[in-house]
């Protein structure tokens, strides 16, 4: 027996976006209040699009690598450019390539205070187990 296809929702509501990418109704309604989200209304309600869940999918994704909403909203201003794109993929690289050499920057400066880190432990423990060699003979 064939299974009749589902064809996935055209729209979606506020509670399941939240639940699909566990965000919070609040930071919705501020993407919204920002200009990055712009969702249609049902009466009281927000009716997400495709666009709308894309640009979500985007927005999480560039936060999650330390872009602010302003740069966010940045690459999003320069989609409906008539240049295939072309403004919107070169700024976003540039975003990217400046954040990975600040993660860079900062793992760097993680690494090196590890370093410390272990080097301090190190005469710590020396200096207790010295402490603790006096007080057995003292």
């Amino acid at each position: 027996m064939l299974q009749k296809l589902r064809r996935p929702a055209s729209t979606f509501t506020i509670t399941q976006l939240c639940r699909e990418f566990s965000t919070t109704p609040r930071a919705l309604r501020y993407y919204e209040e920002q200009g990055l989200l712009s969702p249609a209304r049902d009466g009281q309600a927000r009716v997400y699009s495709y666009r709308d869940r894309a640009r979500l999918v985007l927005i999480l994704r560039g936060k999650r690598v330390g872009l602010s909403l302003a740069e966010i909203r940045d690459i999003f201003d320069l989609y409906d450019r008539d240049d295939g794109l072309v403004a919107q993929n070169t700024h976003a690289l540039r975003k990217y390539r400046e954040r990975i050499a600040a993660f860079e920057a900062q793992r760097q400066e993680i690494d090196q205070a590890i370093a410390e880190l272990h080097m301090a432990s190190a005469r710590l423990e020396e200096q207790l187990a010295a402490q603790a060699g006096k007080a057995a003979f003292g």
